[in-house]
């Protein structure tokens, strides 16, 4: 990588928190999957990223935080978009629909960085795994939270909310677990809306 192309002036590394941020995480998750998780050093990720090395140690004193910085950036992204998305809309049923569509969708685009919290969380630090695992929650709670005002309303059955929440959340990550197989015969748009009708038979 021609570093050079990439490497944020000092001003840049200063003023612009969230810049910064991205291109740690995406230097870290590229290099993870190239090389390792315990290959990739800290200065690797600095280099590859076009940050400094001091700056890079105000964000992460180690590997295992960028891991939780993955998953933090995942949720932020589902989260923020899905703000938007459903903003005004009072149906159950199609609120839920847009928030597990645009789950999958996150999911897939960041399949890679999806992939690597499956293989690498047992190598985190008992600190990071906890902060992933109450990021994981937060992201089944929104779905809960959905599933018991369409409960409340009347518009699905009693379940388990807990329960359906993950299976949701376990359906999207199904697709990026077992893409070798789905792909062979499925867009992710056609998996998408076969999983929902099965999710909509779980409500109703």
């Amino acid at each position: 990588m021609d570093t050079h192309k990439t490497q944020l002036t000092v001003l840049d590394q200063i003023a612009d928190a969230d810049k910064v941020r991205r291109k740690i995480i995406d230097a870290a998750s590229a290099l993870y999957v190239k090389k390792g998780f315990n290959a990739t050093s800290i200065e690797e990720i600095s280099e590859a990223a076009g940050v400094s090395l001091p700056v890079t140690y105000r964000y992460v004193k180690k590997k295992s935080e960028i891991m939780r910085m993955i998953m933090e950036d995942m949720l932020n992204s589902f989260r923020e978009n899905l703000l938007m998305m459903i903003d005004g809309i009072d149906d159950p049923v199609e609120k839920l629909d847009i928030a597990a569509r645009l789950y999958f969708k996150v999911v897939e685009q960041q399949r890679q960085k999806a992939l690597l919290m499956y293989q690498k969380s047992n190598s985190l630090d008992k600190a990071s795994r906890a902060r992933i695992m109450e990021l994981e929650v937060e992201v089944s709670k929104i779905f809960g939270e959905m599933i018991q005002e369409g409960i409340d309303s009347g518009a699905f059955k009693k379940v388990d909310v807990d329960l359906a929440a993950y299976n949701i959340i376990m359906t999207a990550h199904m697709w990026i677990l077992k893409h070798w197989h789905f792909k062979k015969r499925l867009t992710l748009d056609t998996y998408i809306d076969l999983q929902l009708a099965t999710i909509h038979k779980m409500f109703r």
